[in-house]
Order: structure tokens, then sequence, then C-alpha cells
């Protein structure tokens, strides 16, 4: 591709499109891409390839771009060009596509497997007859005009529908199919990436990636799941800020999750996303301040936060058995106006693993505040990686305990109930650095200090919820407590 042929090509823009066009150039921005689809030639008994870009020269004009080629140089075009990158596009096809498909009347389209074009034409490159190279970087004001068009969406905001709206959808569960709609929604969680093993390895990989976060809008502060597969946007998305970043979701695909007994959002192959648009916007700046008056950390799992908006221990007076706890939280005695409650609880500690296999003691980074997965040193967001490398010498990661315990009573047993945080330092006497340095034996003392033990013990138990799929249970604080003072409560209780 010599620097020649640059100079002698005339570059038209994406409304000049014809379908009578075979050798068609222009400059255009990757908004999407497709992951690489590896397919065997009966013809030629060849291995090759195909991947779809999808471009955008204004504000208005998006068309898609497939490449099919051999699948090297399939794979080198996935390497070489990625979502925001400004692209020569020399030599395609031109063809005629249906026009797009437009939404019904309640807001909803039907699946597809590419983002909706907004002209009437595609682009098809193949080998041989043209190609896509990065746009030279000597076209400053070429690059410039088209990067300005990163985050601007071509739909307006005001038209996107309300989580509200689409977690009705399907009242008749997974029965009913998949639908597609238009969401502007703000980040609330950025949970770890995901790494999931494959039935069947893609690309000489069995490892597929996944990331689950909750987004919300001002008509639902309890959110939705997104989960995203693509490895792309599962990139891009380590960059973005819970309660800052706006996505403008288009297309996105809303189902039915039997796993998680609800409605979820999911990037799809035909899904838009545009980060940041239009932030100046009123619909911008509402969710903003709807985003910051909203406890984000609500989202997050026991598990994955230093447990540190507890209620105060005095404030907790409700006395209720095990069953009781039980039957409020997933039980007959449920009140769907509430997604927390406390009580007090008189109880044998009845399994305190924190000598045996048992994880007891998680870690944190000590900028994003997130669960590191136990087989990784420190967090690998690109943010906090950065910040690291300028700004930081110490411990990258924060150690905590999380400690799973068993509380019984005579109705059942607790099961939940996990032990963390700063609650656990003070009632342990020591943090989880310091225990870490304790012998097996110290550590086994440690434990019988607590288990078979009967306390009373104060608790903040969460609700199973769409974005929270299990129970869990806090525990606020314990005291230790005789038998006999416990006989006297359930007396009187």
């Amino acid at each position: 591709m010599s620097a020649s042929k640059f100079k002698t090509t005339k570059h038209l823009h994406l409304i000049d499109m014809h379908p009578t066009m075979t050798n068609f150039s222009t400059v255009a921005l990757i908004i999407a891409k497709s992951e690489p689809h590896i397919f065997l030639d009966k013809l030629s008994s060849e291995k090759r390839g195909v991947i779809n870009f999808t471009l955008r020269d204004t504000k208005r004009h998006i068309a898609n771009c497939k490449c099919w080629s051999s699948e090297a140089s399939v794979h080198e075009y996935n390497a070489m060009l990625q979502m925001g990158d400004v692209v020569d596009i020399v030599g395609a096809k031109v063809m005629a596509i249906t026009p797009p498909l437009l939404p019904s009347h309640n807001g909803f389209t039907e699946n597809r497997y590419q983002p909706s074009g907004t002209l009437s034409c595609a682009l098809v490159v193949n080998e041989g007859h043209g190609y896509l190279v990065k746009h030279s970087s000597d076209d400053q004001a070429t690059l410039q005009a088209l990067l300005q068009l990163c985050g601007q969406s071509h739909k307006a905001l005001s038209t996107a529908l309300k989580l509200r709206d689409v977690r009705c959808v399907m009242p008749g569960g997974e029965q009913r199919p998949a639908a597609f709609v238009d969401l502007f929604v703000a980040v609330a969680t950025m949970p770890p990436v995901r790494e999931l093993k494959r039935k069947q390895p893609r690309n000489g990989s069995t490892l597929l990636q996944c990331l689950e976060l909750v987004v919300i809008d001002t008509s639902c502060a309890s959110g939705m799941m997104l989960t995203l597969w693509h490895v792309n946007w599962i990139r891009r998305a380590q960059r973005w800020q819970a309660g800052k970043t706006l996505l403008h979701l288009i297309d996105v695909r809303v189902a039915h999750s039997q796993f998680h007994g609800c409605s979820v959002l999911s990037h799809a192959s035909c899904t838009l996303i545009y980060e940041n648009p239009e932030p100046t916007s009123p619909e911008a700046q509402a969710l903003l301040a709807f985003a910051a008056k909203t406890p984000l950390n609500s989202f997050e799992l026991c598990a994955q936060s230093d447990v540190e908006n507890l209620p105060p221990a005095a404030e907790i007076q409700t006395q209720m058995t095990v069953r009781q706890i039980y039957a409020r939280a997933e039980g007959e005695l449920q009140d769907s106006t509430s997604e927390h409650f406390t009580a007090v609880l008189y109880a044998m500690v009845s399994k305190f693993d924190i000598d045996g296999l048992g994880t007891s003691i998680n870690k944190k980074c000590k900028s994003c505040r997130r669960l590191i997965p136990s087989n990784r040193s420190e967090c690998d967001n690109e943010h906090c990686q950065l910040e690291f490398s300028l700004e930081y010498s110490g411990a990258r990661a924060e150690k905590f305990f999380n400690i799973n315990i068993h509380l019984s009573d005579h109705t059942g047993t607790l099961v939940e109930t996990r032990l963390s945080g700063g609650v656990a330092n003070q009632l342990l006497g020591l943090n989880a650095d310091a225990f870490e340095l304790l012998s097996d034996r110290k550590k086994t003392e440690l434990k019988w200090r607590f288990l078979l033990k009967h306390f009373e013990v104060k608790l903040l138990i969460k609700k199973p919820t769409p974005v929270r799929k299990n129970l869990t249970i806090i525990v606020v604080d314990m005291e230790l407590t005789e038998l006999e003072q416990i006989i006297q409560k359930l007396a009187a209780f």
C-alpha cells in the first residue's frame, strides 16, 4: 500500500454511496466492530474470514463495511483497527440494503446481526480488490473532525426509553422473545472481569471474558444488569467510572434471564454504545445529578466492599429468630417496599472457619476499591495502573476480612452471614495482615473464642434483588452472651 496510491485515490462521503459503485473510497471513523468469524471455504478448502466495521463520517451518516478475506488478513484487520480509529476504505463495493429496521409502536425492535445504518447502502471489501488502513496522521484536520464524532450520538437522548419501562417488557418471563431498545443510563458499578471456560475453543482460546455491571437511570434507582461479552467493549469499559460515566445504548438487548430471575440487558452484535454523549445537555445533567445522589455502594456485594455504611448498632432493636429472618427476607413475610432490614439474633456460632481451607480474607484495590480476584495480586483496571505508576509507591491492594459464619438457634441455621471489614477487625482484635502472620495454632485458638459460643448478634439483612441475586447478611455487632440470658430472652420473646 504505497503513499502514491493514497494521493491518487478520490475519497467520497458515505452519503455519496450508490449501488452501482465498485471502487468506492472514503475516510470514516470506526464506531463499532464485530469479532472475526472464521469459516471453511468449501470451494477452496481453505479457511477464510469476515469482520464487520460500523463507520460514520458525519453525525447523521452511518454505514457498515464487511471485509471478506483470508483468515490471516481478517485477524490482521482485527488487531490493527480498533473502535475510535479513523480509517481509509479503499476500493470497496457498494451494496444496496433493505431500509433500516424501524422501531415498532412501543419502541422495541426485532433481532438484527449488525448495527443499523442510517443509509440505504453498505460497503463490502474483498481481498485483492480493496482494503482498510489507518488514516495518515499527517492529515490532522480530517482526523480531528472525525474524532469529534466519538461522543456524539446519532439519536436524540430524549427518545431513549426508561429502565422502568423495559423491566416490565416480559411479564411472562423467558417465554417471550428478546427485544432491542434504546436507553440512556449511568454506570453504577464496575466489578472485575470474569473469565469463563468455553466448551469449544474459539480462535485458539478456551477462555471467554464477561463483564456484568449495573446501570441506573432516573426511573430506576435499583438498576439493571448490563452484560458485556465483546472483548473490545470489555477493554474500553475499564475506563468507565461508577456514578460518572453515562452511556447511550442503541439497540441493546433486553431479555429475561432464568439465572437472575429478571430482565437483564446485554450488548449484542447490533448494539451501538456512545460514551458520555452531550455532557451539557439537560438529559445528561439530570442523570449525573441523579447518579450523584444514588448510594452506589448499595449495588456491591458484601465481599466487594469494606461495609463502611452500616447502621449504628444501638439502633438495631428488633429481635428475630433464624426462621423469621428467612421468612422476611425470602418467604411469606416479605415486604417489597424495602430491600433491607435489621435484626437482633440470639444464637450459637456453629461455623467459624478461619483456620481451614476456606477463604476468609479478600483483597480490594486501593484506588477504585473494587474486589481483586484471588488469582491476581493487583487491580488490572487501566486507570488504576496509570495512577499507581504516576502517583503511588506503596501497596496497591488492601486486605480485609470476609468470614462466612453460621448462626444457629432453636428454629434453624443462618448460613449466609458474613463478618467483614472493620467490624471483624474490632471483634478479632487484629486486622487481616496481622492475622496472616499468626501461626496455625494461634489461628485455631482465635477460632475457638467464637465457635460453639452464644452471642447477641446484630445483623443487616440485604434481600436478593435483580442485580444482587443472593441473600446477604452482614454482622454489625456481636456480644458474647451466657446461655441463661439467651433462654430468658427467648422466653420473653
